[in-house]
């Protein structure tokens, strides 16, 4: 869900001529923040204690993110080298600054996102920082002080988010680890409730009611003052809202069974893949076959569309058939002790 809403959106909704009611990419980050803070967290929580827990970690993460990102990330700045800058392929950021998972801090110091093709990468410089921090944090602190940490890190996570926009370093208060932080440790937050407390049904709903009624609240007075609050709370909103919806998706809640239909579980599969190479498809089929960037303003764009969502899916499919799956089996063979 949270691969196709971005996918759904950079197709259909925040282009030129995009739908407005399609424009959930956001969302979409934001639960996949939250999931991999659950992830990651569940992970760290239950193996913290085994003795070689920081190489199998590691190894495990390699062997699941590095190879299609690398791939992507060479055959998309390949393909722009080969066919030059023109209005359609937009100027990349330095190689060097994606290699390096730190794409991020050059945005965020230029004020620019380089080319929409790798503009999703970011995310993952985001999801590389934080996994070089969480497991340190996490297996160094006592006990009892988990739990205050995370609701500290949530807490200055917003702080910072806020000054950011506050100052008009809005790029910044998009992009960085010091303001997604918040996001990423309600998953964390949503693994430690998991594991620790038998959690009540009817405060996990409700949850997600307070969610949204602090977002209308906050779109009301953005609608009426202006500011930036609707962009500084609404993130973390709708983390809290993604997090229970996680913690009660894990406690097997019926009304999210349809999430096991074949349909979810196929594009789940292929999710990693289909959300770092979409954006490179469209902009690719787009370019050479209409000379223009992805839009929908038109019968031939809205056909270049579809068939740019369909070789998407079926390059993510064969990415996962051909890599990602067989290098996912080579890394579950290191175990914890």
């Amino acid at each position: 869900m949270a691969a196709l809403a971005v996918v759904v959106a950079h197709y259909f909704g925040e282009v030129e001529h995009g739908l407005p009611g399609l424009t959930i990419g956001w969302m979409g980050v934001n639960l996949f923040f939250v999931l991999s803070g659950f992830l990651i967290g569940s992970i760290i929580l239950e193996r913290k204690d085994c003795p070689n827990f920081f190489p199998v970690f590691y190894i495990r993460r390699t062997f699941r993110i590095f190879p299609v990102y690398f791939a992507t990330i060479a055959l998309t700045l390949g393909f722009a080298w080969l066919h030059g800058t023109t209005s359609w392929t937009g100027e990349p950021l330095p190689a060097l600054s994606y290699l390096t998972f730190t794409q991020n801090f050059v945005m965020a110091l230029r004020g620019d996102y380089g080319t929409p093709w790798l503009l999703p990468t970011w995310t993952l410089a985001v999801e590389e920082q934080f996994y070089l921090a969480i497991p340190l944090i996490i297996t160094l602190l006592p006990t009892r002080w988990l739990l205050p940490a995370i609701l500290g890190g949530i807490t200055l996570g917003c702080a910072a988010r806020a000054l950011l926009y506050w100052t008009g370093d809005e790029i910044a208060g998009q992009v960085l680890l010091f303001s997604r932080g918040d996001i990423l440790l309600s998953g964390v937050l949503a693994a430690y409730v998991h594991q620790r407390y038998a959690g009540n049904e009817i405060i996990l709903r409700l949850i997600p009611l307070a969610a949204v009624a602090g977002v209308l609240l906050a779109v009301v007075q953005f609608r009426t003052t202006g500011g930036n609050l609707l962009f500084v709370i609404s993130p973390l909103l709708m983390a809290m809202l993604f997090a229970a919806y996680v913690l009660l998706a894990a406690r097997g809640w019926t009304t999210l069974r349809f999430f096991r239909l074949r349909f979810w579980q196929m594009l789940g599969t292929i999710s990693y893949g289909l959300y770092l190479i979409h954006q490179p498809v469209a902009g690719v089929m787009h370019g050479l076959i209409l000379d223009a960037r992805p839009d929908i303003a038109t019968a031939p764009q809205v056909i270049v569309t579809f068939a740019a969502l369909f070789a998407a899916i079926g390059l993510a499919w064969a990415s996962w058939t051909l890599m990602e799956a067989p290098l996912l089996r080579m890394g579950r063979t290191w175990h914890y002790k």
